[in-house]
């Protein structure tokens, strides 16, 4: 949604969405200088759905502005704004006008205001008003009617510090928090009736509990509960508990409501029990997030896998479309290219060999432009996609980052004889930490990196030179601690080569292959453990007690302490560090198991839901399962593929 009317993507952060009941508009503040923002200029802008028009609401220069609460139909917007301090507004889409809302002759001293709540009619907004002293930033709470311009005092300063309120559809009915002084229930929630004056406490005996919203019919209370969400019946006296969470939004009937769960964000049916899809874990809660039939939810989020072409690196906004079911599909996702260069342009050369860590973490390794055997080593983490080694180091390859990215391995030539090194940069601070030799003498071979999650170790594989003792020396694993140099040999003293080395969380465990076979070694007590015979590429969890591998045409994921294995047909395992999933490659493509449930989903899937064209290969999976990466030369998985090379790709996966 935060794109301009020819679908030009914003050029900054887009955050605050709110979406009209009718589906038609959506509300949101952003910083992008395409719309005429800028980085310390905040706009507020109004999306039109239909047409794709944009339409700022401007006061002028230097003002900030909070989140909007849009009317039904979209023909008043509350919002607050001001230059030093918030204050209400109402805007009239009619007349593209935007009023101030202040009550006359508050009693006390106010200086700020916040917009709390519009009718879906848009003829009464709920707002209060305040100072900067102590806790009285919300100490009055009024409703002011649009048809009267008139407003009426519905808490006073005495009551205390309001927290949210909520007007009826006809204004009559005004639900609100009031703060008080208690550490174990800090909120009580009323509802008054401004024909009778009746004030209700509708909380009791809910422990802490924040009001949510009261429907537009007056008659019910909706409460964010530490037991869930429930409903209060104000005829009845009664309340009952509809969903479990932490509920955001709900619609002006009650019915449907957004509600943070251990299945994650969802639209909930708080009648039939009916859910809509998980929303991407970076999606932010509003309070106007759902239209009026709750099938289609707005909100922002840094998520660059929701919609193609999202390469603008900011929080943008969204609106999700989607039927509620008893097991509904996840969010669709998108695959997104890594292999980019700074500009977002695709590179020349292929790109492949990538490894995972947290999130979207990926370092893989290009080649050059002039020359394919000149390989550099990039990653992609915070600030986008980077180069790891320096232009002096070259060939690079094999990158391996630790989970934030911070520091990353990679293979590369000494710089001071061109001797094979295993190199880790500090991208913290550029320190780059290169090795070469064990005991003073020097590696005649090395490669096969891994940096452990926490970025304190790094495992390698490395051979060194032939002696009288030894005169054909096989590779062994080497663990290396980046704090002190500390170096242990981790592969048993045989005469049979090892390697493919993967390391635990806190380098404790490693898992390699010796002979043929796959072994994993505990370094703080020695211990040394055969997993499988016949068997290679082991990929070891975060703790060390899962270990995924490769035996013939299958992969396989044995639990260490429970001894129970876990089998799919395919190559090229990669271990989640949770240890819950699995990513391989079968056929032509790649894979991702869940563990848990025995769920496979395609990884490698092209523009239209279909299987890749050309193969896909290496898949590297993150901590947590949820994105996948990997190599590939099909040029349908993404748009403007042109370059007819391998390039690297993300799969989010929900």
């Amino acid at each position: 949604m935060s794109t301009a009317a020819d679908g030009t993507q914003a050029d900054g952060a887009s955050t605050a969405a709110a979406i009209t009941a009718d589906g038609r508009q959506v509300a949101f503040t952003s910083y992008a200088s395409s719309f005429g923002c800028a980085h310390s200029n905040m706009c507020l802008l109004v999306k039109d759905l239909a047409d794709g028009g944009v339409t700022k609401i401007d006061l002028g220069s230097g003002y900030i502005y909070g989140s909007p609460r849009p009317s039904a139909d979209g023909s008043r917007i509350g919002y607050s704004a001001g230059t030093r301090f918030l204050a209400p507004y109402l805007y009239d889409r009619a007349t593209g006008n935007s009023e101030r809302v202040w009550p006359e002759n508050p009693p006390g001293f106010n200086e700020l205001g916040h917009m709390q709540s519009i009718s879906p009619d848009g003829t009464h907004a709920a707002y209060t008003i305040g100072n900067r002293n102590g806790n009285a930033n919300f100490r009055l709470l009024y409703v002011r009617s649009t048809a009267t311009g008139t407003d009426e005092l519905i808490s006073p300063a005495e009551e205390g510090d309001k927290a949210g309120a909520s007007v009826s559809g006809d204004g009559e009915r005004v639900a609100y928090g009031v703060r008080v002084d208690s550490e174990t229930d800090p909120v009580d929630v009323f509802v008054k009736d401004r024909a009778t004056g009746e004030r209700t406490q509708v909380d009791k005996g809910l422990g802490v509990a924040y009001l949510v919203r009261i429907t537009a019919d007056g008659r019910r209370v909706l409460l964010d509960t530490q037991g869930g969400l429930y409903v209060h019946d104000l005829r009845t006296g009664q309340s009952r508990r509809v969903a479990e969470g932490n509920p955001g939004s709900a619609t002006a009937d009650g019915r449907y409501a957004v509600v943070s769960g251990e299945d994650g964000m969802r639209v909930r049916d708080l009648r039939t029990g009916l859910r809509g899809a998980a929303l991407p874990p970076s999606a932010s809660r509003g309070d106007d997030m759902l239209t009026a039939d709750g099938r289609a939810v707005a909100f922002s989020s840094t998520a660059s896998h929701l919609v193609p072409g999202d390469t603008n690196r900011e929080s943008d906004v969204f609106v999700f479309s989607g039927a509620l079911g008893t097991n509904p599909a996840p969010v669709p996702s998108v695959t997104e290219r890594i292999s980019m260069t700074w500009d977002g342009q695709q590179m020349p050369g292929a790109s492949y060999d990538p490894v995972m860590g947290e999130g979207k973490v990926v370092s893989f390794t290009s080649q050059g432009i002039v020359d394919p055997k000149d390989t550099n080593v990039f990653v992609n983490a915070a600030g986008g996609v980077s180069p790891v080694n320096s232009s002096a180091q070259g060939p690079s390859n094999e990158g391996t980052p630790c989970y934030s990215g911070r520091m990353v391995g990679y293979v590369a030539p000494l710089e001071s004889d061109g001797g094979p090194g295993v190199h880790i940069r500090n991208r913290a601070v550029g320190k780059l930490t290169s090795l070469g030799s064990y005991q003073g003498v020097r590696f005649t071979w090395m490669g096969q990196p891994g940096v452990d999650p926490t970025c304190q170790w790094i495992t390698y594989a490395a051979t060194l030179p032939a002696t009288d003792a030894d005169p054909h020396p096989q590779p062994r694993v080497y663990r290396h601690r980046l704090l002190n140099g500390a170096v242990d040999v981790v592969s048993a003293p045989t005469d049979e080569a090892a390697g493919n080395p993967s390391i635990s969380y806190d380098g404790r465990y490693i898992a390699f292959e010796q002979g043929g076979d796959i072994h994993v070694r505990d370094l703080d007590t020695g211990a040394l453990e055969k997993i499988r015979e016949d068997a290679s590429a082991p990929s070891l969890s975060a703790d060390g007690r899962k270990v995924a591998f490769q035996q013939g045409r299958n992969i396989h994921v044995r639990d260490l302490d429970t001894g129970t294995t876990t089998r799919a047909k395919g190559t090229e395992p990669s271990l989640a560090g949770a240890g819950t999933h699995v990513a391989y490659t079968s056929g032509r493509s790649v894979y991702l198991l869940e563990l848990a449930t025995g769920k496979r989903q395609l990884v490698s899937v092209d523009r239209w839901g279909g299987r890749n064209d050309l193969p896909a290969r290496h898949p590297s999976v993150n901590d947590d399962g949820t994105v996948v990466a990997f190599e590939s030369a099909s040029p349908d998985l993404v748009e403007g593929d042109t370059n007819a090379v391998s390039d690297v790709f993300l799969r989010t996966v929900q």
